[in-house]
């Protein structure tokens, strides 16, 4: 499906995924969207599987498919805008050679 053309889904060991946004370079932290593990439901006659999502407040989420996984994370990438990480923002600092100005003591 098109829909999940930009989300790789990573085994990590049997029954554990993470998914990624492929957009991404692999090597920076802002790729992974979610950690899956394969769990069985509480009657043990199915496999759900459980989601923390590390991008987003979605906290942790079940699923009874990864399918329904990569949906929800396509939708929190669009929700957010993503064509990539964000530009990281400025760092107020003072110039090498500068001391920083200092307020005098109440004495």
């Amino acid at each position: 499906m098109d829909t999940y053309h930009q989300l790789e889904l990573v085994p990590l060991i049997e029954g554990a995924w993470r998914v990624c946004d492929r957009s991404v370079a692999a090597s920076d932290a802002a790729s992974v969207i979610a950690y899956v593990e394969q769990v069985p439901t509480e009657d043990r006659s199915e496999l759900s599987y459980e989601v923390v999502w590390v991008q987003g407040a979605r906290g942790t989420t079940r699923h009874t498919s990864i399918e329904s996984v990569l949906l929800m994370a396509a939708d929190l990438m669009a929700a957010q805008g993503s064509v990539g990480p964000a530009k990281p923002k400025p760092i107020a600092h003072f110039p090498p050679g500068r001391q920083r100005p200092v307020a005098p003591l109440a004495g």
